[in-house]
């Protein structure tokens, strides 16, 4: 209970660092969804916020708890590949380098050891190892949650596409989980749906549960690995890990954070960490 306590104080004080959300000429800040579809957001996942204002408190919570400017940081991001992600996020900070991709289909991390390991070999020295595990999921005004209106489309398709495909093909009792070279990531997905499946088809939203089962995965690949890699002229490693909410075009997205940890590289130890 008091880690659970701990852990809304810090999403509060997230929230309260980041005052205003900024606005640059080439990183427009798209709208909040309608305040009913928050509602929504904020039912399923507890804290949510819109990503400009997720990124700049994180940023500010780093440069004030941990005293580490933001050109000390190098951001790795365990996502999927689909485009909207990389259309609506991650340039509004153009001071962070990176995102390093470590993601592949439903936000995985399929570089594995050899992705963290040259991931490792760009942070600045005495710098942050700065890892954005956030699976995602779509909401869409007129279909709901796993679908969302994209540019220049006129109906919603699915998002996220490879998580939906595996929910169907789950519940109708199709899901094949060999894994094969013609298509590795596809049949990982299905392995890990299939070790979860009863989880998956009696919660109230089969794909929120799915989603968040595939974040807590890729943190745990993630985790599994990050100390197999040679990491002596890093300050931190900051794991936050969570759930992108992707919206209608027209709309801003949202982060969800179930998970947020510091490793300090010369204590080889965690020195903080929280959860839900």
């Amino acid at each position: 209970m008091r880690n659970k306590i701990l852990f809304f104080s810090f999403v509060l004080c997230l929230a309260s660092c980041s005052k205003r959300e900024s606005k640059t000429e080439d990183n427009p800040i798209l709208p909040r969804v309608p305040k009913e579809t928050e509602a929504v957001f904020e039912k399923a996942f507890p804290g949510v916020l819109t990503g400009p204002a997720y990124a700049d408190s994180i940023i500010r919570y780093i440069n004030r708890v941990y005293h580490v400017s933001t050109d000390k940081i190098l951001m790795g991001a365990s996502t999927c590949v689909d485009d909207i992600i990389y259309t609506k996020n991650f340039r509004l900070h153009k001071e962070i380098k990176g995102p390093f991709h470590l993601g592949g289909l439903a936000g995985l991390p399929f570089t594995g050891i050899s992705g963290l390991e040259a991931f490792a070999h760009h942070i600045p020295d005495d710098g942050v190892m700065l890892l954005i595990i956030t699976p995602h999921i779509g909401y869409s005004q007129s279909s709901g949650w796993g679908f969302v209106l994209r540019h220049e489309q006129h109906e919603a398709s699915t998002c996220c596409g490879a998580l939906m495909g595996t929910l169907r093909k789950l519940e109708d009792g199709k899901l094949n989980p060999v894994i094969t070279e013609d298509d590795y990531q596809g049949g990982k997905i299905s392995e890990m749906a299939l070790l979860h499946q009863n989880e998956i088809k009696t919660a109230d939203h089969p794909i929120i549960e799915l989603t968040k089962i595939t974040s807590l995965e890729a943190e745990k690949q993630i985790r599994e690995h990050i100390l197999e890699v040679d990491l002596k002229h890093v300050k931190y490693i900051m794991i936050t890990t969570g759930i992108m909410i992707n919206t209608d075009y027209t709309y801003t997205d949202y982060l969800w954070m179930q998970h947020f940890m510091v490793y300090d590289v010369s204590k080889k130890a965690f020195i903080e960490e929280l959860k839900k």
